[in-house]
């Protein structure tokens, strides 16, 4: 018997079925409260990848990262489970910063255009995201809550301003993070760093690292990652030491 050979052709079935899922925005996730056949209300899911750097173009990297994100949206829709799967995009920060140092376009647009690219790729890839719940942090309907929270730090005495010792490029006239710094040299232009000191913000998280170490022990988190959370923090505890001095009869 000659059995019909049925091949698997993306450029005709993928189209097809992202158009069907765009049309009837399948991955969508409203607020309503959506009951089960039960009568209960159905177990939410929150799937969310780390967010893009869109200071250049989708690479396989993000295909890997995204792929793997998705398959778990899926594989919980299957339980039964509502998935919200977002997208967001982390455009603020150094890599916007030496995408426009390195290419000579405006941030804004360098960061637009890059939005754009991981759009198109998102939905050639077929990955079920939610866009209508998609955010960009370079917008100011996301970074006025960020302003928004640290003026509410900065009221109750948690961000403050100090001098502090920073990585300097003299010839790029700019801060450095300490990724930026190789064997003592800026890393964008090859010039040796030198360590200033400049008035800068800081925030009072010292103040909470007690209670994020204790509350650490009520989040289903894998250990490794929980360790990891500890050492961020970093608590350490000293030690009294009383040293005595026999000759003269004191502490």
């Amino acid at each position: 018997m000659v059995m019909a050979e049925n091949r698997y052709n993306p450029a005709v079935i993928e189209p097809k079925w992202q158009g069907v899922w765009e049309s009837e925005r399948t991955w969508e996730v409203s607020n309503d409260h959506v009951r089960a056949g039960d009568g209960g209300e159905l177990e939410k899911c929150y799937v969310l990848e780390m967010l893009p750097y869109p200071s250049g173009e989708p690479h396989v990297g993000h295909l890997k990262n995204y792929a793997l994100g998705d398959a778990i949206a899926h594989f919980n829709r299957r339980i039964g489970r509502r998935v919200l799967h977002p997208m967001g995009y982390d455009a603020f920060g150094l890599p916007a910063e030496n995408n426009a140092i390195k290419t000579g376009i405006p941030p804004r647009e360098a960061t637009e255009r890059s939005i754009r690219a991981y759009r198109h790729w998102f939905h050639r890839w077929g990955i079920s995201i939610d866009w209508s719940r998609e955010l960009s942090t370079s917008e100011p309907s996301y970074y006025r809550w960020t302003q928004w929270l640290f003026l509410r730090l900065y009221e109750r005495d948690l961000a403050y301003r100090k001098e502090a010792a920073v990585k300097w490029c003299p010839n790029d006239q700019t801060v450095l993070a300490n990724e930026q710094v190789i064997d003592g040299r800026c890393e964008r232009c090859g010039h040796e760093v030198e360590a200033r000191q400049l008035e800068q913000w800081f925030f009072r998280i010292t103040d909470y690292a007690d209670r994020l170490l204790d509350d650490l022990e009520l989040i289903d988190w894998p250990e490794y990652v929980k360790a990891m959370q500890r050492n961020w923090i970093g608590r350490s505890e000293g030690a009294e030491v009383t040293f005595r001095c026999e000759e003269l009869g004191i502490d």
